[in-house]
């Protein structure tokens, strides 16, 4: 008897299926937002690293035919080709040896009535310059993903004590 309640209690939470989709948030207008794609939170995660790497064949692989960045310290916004990307990423990385990211947390988000996922990466970025000198910072990068391409990243910065 116990072997019969127990396979209809298994078959029970196994048949049982939601269709509801759970909201992840809500705006200021009142509009609600649901969790992204696991795919699309990686390909935010990956772009964060290859920043980090250099490499730049990975980012034009993954974004649209254009990319709008806004720097963390109140830069104007820059749009680029994908033809740019190379150029921009040395400039960028041209007083540093090298830097290493460690991601914290990213969260992937859909605002309901959008065709785009914004993905919220959160890290720290050490920097190590070619003076010798190293600088430790904290970052959330605000990443745009329609169609599996970054369209868009919008960055914050922080100092580390």
């Amino acid at each position: 008897m116990k072997k019969i309640i127990l396979f209809l209690t298994i078959g029970l939470i196994f048949s049982c299926e939601s269709s509801e989709v759970v909201s992840a948030g809500y705006n200021m207008d009142g509009s609600n937002y649901i969790l992204g794609s696991d795919e699309d939170n990686q390909l935010a995660m990956d772009l964060v690293l290859a920043y980090a790497d250099k490499n730049t064949d990975f980012m034009i692989q993954n974004m649209a035919d254009s990319l709008t960045y806004s720097p963390p310290s109140g830069g104007v916004s820059m749009t680029m080709s994908n033809d740019q990307v190379p150029d921009v990423i040395m400039q960028l990385h041209s007083p540093y040896d090298s830097i290493n990211r460690t991601i914290w947390n990213s969260v992937p988000l859909i605002r309901k009535g959008t065709d785009f996922t914004r993905v919220t990466v959160a890290f720290s970025e050490n920097r190590f310059l070619k003076d010798g000198s190293q600088e430790n910072l904290r970052f959330i990068d605000r990443i745009f993903i329609r169609d599996r391409k970054i369209f868009r990243i919008n960055q914050w910065e922080a100092d580390m004590e």
